[in-house]
């Protein structure tokens, strides 16, 4: 009797081995599959904001190079034909009256004049090459914050450099960061204070022995891979975002450029015909006078309005004040 018995408990203790036995297969397989996941949520989550990464910082590199263009054209051509004219008085224009993006005063003129000249001083005059870095500071950067910078000695030439002092305008260029990079988590940190989940290094091989464990840890990894995800999702839409503006911009700075373009041309003519004595001017050419301040102005409205502010955060406001600024340039 009592053999039968060992036998029933030895055979027991053998069918409950081959039962953890077999679970513990099934929780490895379930664990790597889990981790398998994962990865892929990891590595979703890094493609969908690097290539909107890419996509933002070609737009406001583009906007960058457009405004210098501008410098380098129609505002260059402003500055030496306006400055031509004697005895002007641009109150009471019509032209000016509609303005409702600011003011308009001397001030604006000479502002003008001196971020003209910085930029010549500073080596990107005419013919000159922008870098990547100094593009995309350029772009998202307002005039101010720009030529503020180079009135203290700092040549706008080196803005490859102070780009990298906005941890933002860094990681949109793909640069490295202060603490020698810092990838998605970083850049996610830098846009809008998004804390990205950790690097997830732990998706290695299932080691150790607790079948158990392995399978709560890959189901804890997964987890994490969730929330990285998420993350990074709103990350690619503040980018996004960027991204809308800045082309915004870039449309309307255009539309700005070429009227002042257009209205400099005329102001040339009306010089040719009549002299360089705004006194003297009939009440049609004193308009076209008017119209080439008028753009100017729109202009220098435009180099006024950052993308970014100096944290590296959209500015609200700014999409507004672009299209105030389009609805005038008519």
């Amino acid at each position: 009797m009592i053999p039968i018995i060992v036998g029933a408990i030895m055979g027991g203790s053998a069918l409950y081995g081959l039962v953890k036995g077999g679970k513990a297969v099934v929780d490895h397989r379930d664990a790597s599959s889990t981790n398998d996941n994962a990865r892929s949520l990891i590595s979703r989550a890094t493609r969908l904001v690097n290539e909107q990464r890419e996509a933002t910082n070609s737009v406001i590199e583009d906007y960058g190079s457009r405004k210098l263009r501008s410098f380098n054209g129609p505002v260059a051509d402003f500055i030496n034909t306006f400055g031509r004219l004697k005895n002007v008085e641009v109150a009471n224009s019509p032209e000016l009256e509609k303005l409702q993006v600011g003011d308009f005063t001397t001030q604006t003129l000479t502002e003008l004049q001196k971020e003209y000249q910085l930029l010549m001083d500073s080596g990107l005059g005419l013919g000159a090459g922008l870098g990547s870095g100094a593009a995309l500071a350029f772009g998202a950067y307002s005039g101010t914050m720009m030529f503020a910078t180079a009135s203290t000695g700092t040549a706008i030439s080196a803005l490859s450099g102070a780009a990298a002092t906005n941890a933002t305008l860094a990681w949109l260029g793909g640069g490295s960061l202060a603490a020698g990079g810092g990838g998605m988590a970083l850049g996610g940190a830098v846009l809008g204070g998004i804390v990205a989940g950790p690097a997830l290094a732990i998706f290695g091989h299932i080691v150790g022995n607790s079948a158990e464990a392995a399978l709560a840890n890959a189901n804890s990894n997964l987890q994490q891979a969730r929330t990285h995800y998420e993350e990074g999702e709103r990350a690619a839409l503040q980018l996004q975002s960027i991204q809308v503006v800045t082309r915004l911009a870039n449309e309307t700075f255009s539309k700005v450029t070429t009227q002042l373009r257009r209205s400099v041309h005329s102001l040339e003519k009306v010089i040719v015909a009549h002299g360089e004595d705004f006194s003297a001017f009939s009440q049609e050419s004193r308009e076209a006078v008017f119209r080439s301040v008028k753009y100017a102005q729109l202009v220098k409205a435009m180099i006024d309005t950052p993308i970014l502010d100096e944290s590296g955060a959209l500015v609200l406001s700014t999409e507004k004040r672009i299209r105030d600024i389009s609805d005038t340039a008519i």
